[in-house]
This record gives C-alpha cells, structure tokens and sequence, in this order.
C-alpha cells in the first residue's frame, strides 16, 4: 500500500492500528485487512483511479454491497483522492466453502444463486447488460443469454464463505452484469464439475435454481459459448488451471447438448 493510499484510507478510518495485506493470487486490486484506533477490522480494495475495467469493476463491487441484499460484506465507505479509488467493507469470518464431491455445503450454494436471482434490478446499471460471452456465441443465439438477472459468475470456493452458523457470504463482486438466470448456476456447474462431481449429479443441483427450468436452450448455448471462452483463455494463458477449467467446461457442455 502506497503512502497515498494509507493516507486516503486512514482518512476514512479512526485510525490504522496494524495492516495486513491479502494476496488472492488472481486480483489486480491493492486488498488488505486493517485493524482500524478502535480495534474494527475492515477489508480494504483499491484500484487506480484511472478510467477503464479495474476501476469500472471496482465501483461495480461497492455497487452490489449496498444491493446484495445481505449476501456480500457490507459496505462500510468508499473514497478518492490521491490517485486512488478504494472501498471499505465489513470484514466477515467464514471458512471458505467446500465444493468437493460430498460436500454438504451445495444446498447453501443452491439458496444463495436463489437469492441472487430473487434481488430486485438496481438502479443506474445502464451498460451492465452480459455481453462476455457474445464473441462465442452465435449472433442468432445472444438473445437467450440476455435477461434481467443479477449474475455472481466467479463462484469458486475461495469466493464463498460460510460460517459456523451456516450462512453463506459471496464475496468478490467484481464484475456482476444483467443476463439469463441460468448463467450464474451453468458457472456454478462448472466449478462443480471441475472439483469432480459427475455432470448428471450436478445437473440434479442447479436444476433447483429458479429460472433453470424453462432455459433448456439457454443452457446448452452457454454452455458452448462457456466451453469456448475457458479453451480460448486457456490456450492464450497456459495455466494448469485454466486447461482444468476448460476440461471441465467441454465436459458440461457435452453433458447438456445431449
């Protein structure tokens, strides 16, 4: 963290006491968690203030923090200056969730694309129409994609937290857009896959979110265009990773088509 940045951020605090900063291993983001003068802790994101995706992205996130319903951390403020643009939000405690096979943690998962699904359309979300996945997708098919539902669509397990309690945290909103229902369960589906559950079980689970039913054909053509993207990332990348990913998003793809 620069010395603008602790200053733009101490600024919003009473007080920065100790600081430790969080490596996800994939965010362009300056993230930390700060124990504020009175002992708080808070997660702390901040990206350049310069226009284009990581700001767009981090003004998205603090968007849905004060949307989400009670589903992501809560908004605490979010401020610039200096160069910076950075958010505050309430530092939650949850061990990350389990998406092995046999894990009992799927019906959280299950209710919480539910409650995704049930948020009402914020307002100024001009441009937030899903548009990622067009270039894979036949221009006669985009149609299916599009919709009015709020997408959550990096539901890996380092993104969800679950506590003791059982209630589950979505966090990283970096990029959450307006599409068809089925979109945030077919990605779902594909994490799920990938950690190695058969196509057939995870079917039996997304099939439970609302919107699925009724979205058969907006089911396969993502899952194409889904496969598409993880082989073309993939293949520009070469990440072991992300060869896993598109191995398991050809698998679900092929799955659906049948």
């Amino acid at each position: 963290m620069t010395p603008e940045l602790e200053k733009l951020v101490a600024s919003q605090v009473e007080g920065i006491r100790a600081m430790e900063p969080v490596n996800d291993g994939h965010s362009n983001a300056t993230t930390a968690i700060i124990t504020t003068g009175t002992g708080r802790k808070v997660f702390v994101k901040a990206v350049p203030d310069r226009p284009g995706g990581r700001l767009d992205e981090a003004l998205r996130e603090a968007d849905m923090a004060s949307h989400s319903g009670g589903l992501s951390p809560a908004l605490l403020w979010r401020a610039r200056g200096d160069g910076w643009f950075a958010v505050g939000m309430e530092k939650v405690e949850g061990r990350h969730a389990d998406f092995e096979p046999g894990s009992k943690d799927l019906p959280l998962l299950i209710e919480a694309l539910n409650a995704i699904a049930a948020l009402p359309t914020p307002t100024g979300v001009e441009g937030w129409e899903e548009t990622r996945w067009d270039r894979f997708t036949p221009e006669e098919d985009r149609h299916l994609l599009r919709g009015d539902v709020l997408t959550h669509t990096d539901l890996h397990p380092g993104n969800v937290l679950v506590t003791p309690e059982g209630r589950v945290w979505l966090v990283d909103w970096s990029w959450p857009t307006l599409a068809s229902p089925v979109v945030s369960p077919s990605c779902l589906a594909v994490q799920l896959v990938s950690a190695g559950y058969p196509p057939t079980e995870v079917e039996g689970w997304v099939s439970g979110v609302e919107g699925w039913k009724g979205g058969e054909a907006a089911v396969r053509v993502f899952a194409r265009a889904n496969a598409g993207l993880h082989r073309w990332l993939a293949g520009v990348r070469g990440e072991t990773w992300l060869e896993a990913m598109a191995e398991a998003a050809e698998a679900w793809a092929a799955h659906v088509d049948t």
